[in-house]
């Protein structure tokens, strides 16, 4: 069986891309014997060396693949780069002139269903037809998200979906006048960084969005639509909105929640739990633990059972691919679900492979996963150093023990950093074993 993986990330039909071609290369995680790897830059060996070492992969088996630069350079994977003829002939002798058997992309870009169909192989990639038309969008649409997530039933947040700021202005002030703090999304925004908050007092926690703008009372209109918030959406609609682009999410923001996810693998086969984790906030994603911690019975079941609703809707449209259902769980227990996310996430690799292939079937009953993005004040010299010192140190992640630190990224020159992934046998352990390890790379 011949697969070709493809490391894209996010589409250029919504954005101008950028990028450095780093944070993809967690696609060797996904690699098999054998395997064609399409990544917009090469790896470093050492890091596809210490991947395979873990993964059991053979890596002299493997075939990386990197296009001729872009319209943008190297740092993504934009069609033009799939579609370059030179590189269309160079992986057809990779395949030895057949086809694929199997197509897996990080994002599921229509690109990446006009290469499959290049090869002479749509079939390879399960929801050709759908991705063709663009459908990959749609899992990552919010204002899609909450259709779906309504039609089936999952329990969703007060809200509403907006492609009007006189409508969105009335469902604010709804919200606010119920005594509630506002999350306003972009629809197609992404770690969290489309996201603001809106409230009459300036005392709410800030968590899963840039900023917290305050209105008064008066301003944010009780008993009606204030001038304050007006002049708010005035301001603000065209970045809310990508220029007219896109609808915007009104949702009510309940403070002190926790985030949780259910990560689905859609086929046409069916959908299948993938894993489940929290996602922890310092006010943008800062750590995920899986599998998810402090959930009792009915609350696990909520968000496993709801992810699977949203997901087989999504399914029934066409769409096959990773599908992660995210929700937070109030301070009154409630489990409400707030997106999805279509696409391998930055938790697909971690549950999949570093989970369930790396610490094997010990995972999630006595080991745990905490992975921790971006450390303040951890500066890493490069790879090779980075797991010298936790080798030396004797954190670095041991088979035989099925404890330690696993880097699951290469280096980041621009970061000056690596993502770690601490493995053990409780959070508290990973989260000394974490404080540790960071004396190994904080400057000073």
């Amino acid at each position: 069986m011949v697969r070709v993986l493809v490391g894209n990330d996010w589409s250029e039909e919504l954005e101008e891309p950028a990028g450095t071609g780093w944070a993809v290369q967690r696609l060797a995680w996904f690699a098999e014997d054998g395997d064609i790897l399409v990544l917009p830059v090469r790896p470093e060996e050492e890091f596809l060396a210490y991947v395979t070492s873990l993964t059991g992969t053979r890596r002299a088996s493997l075939r990386i693949l990197v296009p001729p630069p872009g319209r943008v350079g190297t740092g993504v994977l934009t069609a033009d780069r799939l579609a370059d003829p030179g590189f269309l002939v160079a992986l057809r002798d990779l395949l030895g002139g057949q086809p694929a058997d199997e197509i897996f992309a990080l994002w599921p870009d229509a690109a990446v269903a006009e290469l499959a169909g290049a090869l002479g192989c749509p079939e390879a990639l399960q929801g050709h037809g759908f991705l063709g038309q663009s459908g990959g969008l749609l899992g990552s649409s919010k204002a899609v998200f909450r259709a779906v997530a309504a039609g089936v039933g999952a329990p969703l947040p007060d809200g509403a979906v907006c492609a009007d700021p006189r409508r969105a202005e009335l469902h604010i002030a709804r919200i606010l006048d119920d005594g509630s703090p506002v999350i306003l999304k972009q629809d197609y925004g992404s770690g969290s960084d489309g996201n603001e908050i809106v409230s009459r007092t300036p005392d709410v926690p800030l968590r899963g969005a840039r900023q917290i703008r305050v209105l008064g009372a008066a301003d944010s209109g009780s008993g009606g639509v204030g001038a304050g918030l007006r002049a708010y959406l005035d301001e603000r609609w065209d970045w809310l909105t990508a220029g007219g682009r896109h609808r915007v999410v009104v949702e009510r923001y309940h403070p002190d929640s926790r985030a949780y996810f259910a990560e689905f693998w859609l086929s046409d086969d069916g959908c299948r739990l993938g894993g489940h984790g929290e996602m922890q906030y310092r006010p943008l994603p800062d750590a995920q633990v899986m599998p998810a911690p402090d959930l009792d019975e009915r609350q696990l079941h909520t968000l496993v059972e709801g992810g699977r609703r949203i997901s087989e809707g999504l399914r029934a449209m066409g769409y096959r691919g990773v599908l992660s259902a995210d929700a937070v769980v109030t301070p009154a227990g409630e489990v409400l679900f707030t997106e999805y996310n279509g696409r391998a996430t930055g938790s697909t690799h971690i549950y999949e492979i570093v989970g369930k292939r790396v610490v094997g079937e010990g995972f999630g009953r006595d080991r745990i996963l905490l992975e921790r993005v971006w450390p303040t004040g951890w500066e890493v010299p490069s790879f090779g150093a980075a797991l010298r010192r936790l080798r030396e140190s004797g954190h670095a992640y041991d088979p035989e023990t099925r404890r330690g630190a696993v880097v699951l990224a290469a280096y980041h020159p621009g970061r000056k950093g690596v993502m770690l992934c601490f493995v053990d046998e409780d959070l508290e352990s990973a989260l000394h074993r974490e404080q540790l390890v960071g004396k190994l790379f904080t400057a000073g």
